[in-house]
């Protein structure tokens, strides 16, 4: 094994690795959807290029041996593997190994409580309050309708993504929505004691929180690096049966209580059911 061959492997587990995170929609977990075409492009570019390099260099060595002379280039054109080459390739091919084989591809409860349940959609880097307020929007053209939520259908399927409807009635929404409705009166007046249906991770109770429990998303900015969880807290007289971390969707009504000088949201829950994680783990 020389040199050579070590530059060969690197980048050819490199691309092969970046390539499949993207293939496989894995990088989804670790980058925000703008550079997932990024990666495509630098796995793509790091196999082609393991290709030249294993065909250049091949040639540099030929030339090096053909130069017509009576003497033997070998020795003097083969490259010694110090110890400090095999640590340099050992840190470059460890990090992806670990990353293929032991990387779970989501954040463990460990990892969620570190970085502290953001619960005020203000403790968000990416959050900006609107200036004026919903009441303040330019006014409305002649036949425009606001839809009201809790008018809205209960067949109907399709429309704006936060006043999508389960099967039994109740909206469809994100934890963050209901972290966006707490910090905006309008839309937290439309959503108060309405039933939604929100899915997340559990977290069961702490302390004597016996009753109550937390339901999780992380919301990446960027990257895996500066996701933030973002959780909801679920009132229940029945704990689900699902493991730490596990997928559940709770359907419940919405309700928003001063905690300080915050509003904060929670679901009073009537049905929790356990799900499929959904394809996109994370929010955005």
């Amino acid at each position: 094994m020389n040199r050579r061959f070590l530059t060969l492997v690197t980048l050819l587990l490199w691309g092969l690795l970046l390539t499949k995170f993207w293939a496989t929609g894995r990088i989804e977990s670790y980058l925000h959807p703008q550079f997932h075409p990024l990666v495509a492009i630098s796995g793509c570019l790091l196999l082609v290029l393991a290709f030249l390099w294993w065909w250049a260099s091949g040639r540099v060595e030929t030339s090096h041996h053909d130069c017509g002379c009576h003497h033997d280039h070998e020795p003097e054109q083969r490259s010694a593997l110090s110890a400090g080459t095999i640590l340099a390739f050992v840190l470059l091919l460890v990090p992806v190994s670990a990353a293929t084989i032991v990387s779970p591809s989501q954040f463990g409860e460990a990892a969620v409580m570190n970085r502290g349940i953001v619960s005020d959609i203000a403790q968000l880097p990416s959050f900006a309050p609107p200036a004026n307020g919903l009441e303040d929007a330019p006014p409305l053209q002649e036949g425009d309708v606001i839809p009201d939520v809790a008018e809205w259908p209960a067949d109907r399927e399709e429309g704006v993504e936060y006043f999508t409807r389960t099967p039994d009635g109740a909206i469809q929404l994100e934890t963050l929505d209901l972290m966006f409705a707490a910090a905006e009166p309008s839309l937290r007046e439309e959503f108060e004691n309405q039933r939604v249906s929100v899915t997340g991770q559990y977290i069961p109770p702490r302390g004597k929180e016996s009753g109550r429990f937390e339901l999780v998303r992380m919301l990446m900015v960027c990257c895996a690096a500066d996701s933030r969880p973002i959780g909801i807290g679920v009132v229940s007289a029945h704990l689900p049966q699902t493991a730490r971390m596990g997928w559940i969707r709770v359907t419940g009504t919405a309700r928003f209580t001063e905690s300080g000088d915050v509003m904060e949201p929670h679901l009073e829950a009537d049905k929790i059911e356990e799900v499929p994680a959904p394809r996109e783990t994370v929010l955005y």
